[in-house]
């Protein structure tokens, strides 16, 4: 050391108090220690956190995706069994009484919405629920009648309908997607719609046609599954305290989410679908928004995926994963977690660290007022 710096030095040192000279040092390297323990260990839960949060993730989309095979398999395999029914004959087009009843039967073994079958003529025949856990038969008889008024009964404990529950006056159900939407493919397929009632269900119909030996159409099955049931299963996913699941088509509508809010709005006393982005649940309006401007739409996205991205100061950790099945239903599953609900302990922990580094600081100076004046 020059000699004017050590000069300069051992002046400092001189007119120090001694204590001060062997205090501080010690003190310093007590408060740099627990300061470099408390950062690594921050570091640590974080990348724990980050680890644990892909996972889990990871582990709710694969359930998600099982549950969405085994819940939607199902309405499909009853489409198929209940068109192969009609055309070997076990099931007669003009016997509605005894097709309602057979419906009713199926509603009983399997957990589906409504199972029903339409008619060109305009002969319609469906079981299922209507607004509460009761199933009721409806029938609509153009022939019969001489209109298309839709008449539905609450049922006994053999499927045999009872008393009146309510009349749709002048109900067109071949003008639902689920029956023109299937007749105009002419083949098995899925359709997405919203009931034209109140309270205006959003349904996933799983339909097929039936065709005489001449390839004459006799009428469309159609078998619902209420996409509630859906958003029910989410919501019982334990993801995360804040955390949102949401499932969009490829147009960006809202199919189910974990979130208590409908998949559509009313205006004009008529439902419309909800767009992700529209959503009144922040972190699932700002998910999605933030997927469409990174992707651009969300038809580009083509496999399971884990991203990252910064609302609000906070990092969300979100995982994408296209589902889809070979009757044509191709939507995303996303799961969107925010990195604080991980990290509020750790956060804690790492408070609690540097109020204990502050306090041994104060506590190591307190030791000066015990060693007396010292020159």
């Amino acid at each position: 050391m020059p000699s004017s710096q050590a000069s300069i030095f051992n002046k400092l040192i001189g007119s120090a108090p001694l204590r001060a000279v062997l205090i501080v040092p010690f003190v310093l390297q007590i408060m740099g220690a627990v300061g470099i323990v408390g950062y690594l260990s921050f570091r640590n839960g974080q990348k724990a956190v980050n680890d644990l949060a892909s996972q889990l993730r990871t582990e709710v989309s694969s359930r998600i995706d099982q549950h969405l095979d085994s819940q939607l398999d199902t309405a499909r395999h009853l489409a198929q069994v209940n068109g192969d029914a009609f055309d070997v004959g076990l099931l007669d087009p003009k016997d509605l009484d005894n097709m309602a009843r057979f419906f009713w039967k199926q509603m009983q073994l399997f957990n589906v919405g409504s199972i029903g079958f339409g008619a060109p003529g305009g002969e319609f025949a469906v079981s299922g629920y209507q607004i509460d856990q009761n199933i009721i038969s409806g029938f609509s008889n153009l022939k019969q009648r001489g209109n298309r008024d839709y008449y539905f009964y609450n049922t006994d404990s053999q499927g045999n309908k009872t008393t009146l529950v309510d009349i749709y006056k002048n109900y067109e159900f071949d003008k639902e997607l689920w029956y023109s939407n299937t007749v105009k493919a002419g083949k098995p397929t899925w359709v997405l719609y919203q009931w034209e009632t109140a309270p205006f269900p959003l349904a996933v119909s799983a339909n097929r046609p039936v065709y005489n030996k001449n390839r004459q159409l006799i009428g469309v099955i159609g078998v619902d599954q209420r996409l509630t049931q859906i958003s029910d299963f989410l919501r019982n996913l334990n993801v995360s305290r804040s955390g949102r699941i949401f499932i969009i088509e490829r147009s960006g509508l809202i199919v189910a989410s974990s979130s208590l809010e409908k998949p559509f709005t009313i205006v004009s006393e008529k439902a419309q679908r909800l767009p992700a982005i529209n959503s009144s649940d922040l972190l699932i309006s700002n998910t999605a928004q933030y997927l469409k401007n990174r992707f651009d739409n969300f038809y580009k996205i083509k496999q399971s995926q884990q991203i990252e991205f910064m609302w609000k100061g906070q990092r969300q950790f979100v995982q994408i994963l296209p589902w889809k099945d070979e009757w044509g239903l191709d939507w995303l599953v996303v799961v969107a977690v925010p990195e604080s609900d991980f990290m509020g302990q750790i956060n804690a922990n790492t408070r609690t660290t540097i109020l204990f580094c502050i306090i041994t600081g104060f506590r190591l100076w307190e030791v000066r007022s015990h060693c007396g004046s010292l020159r």
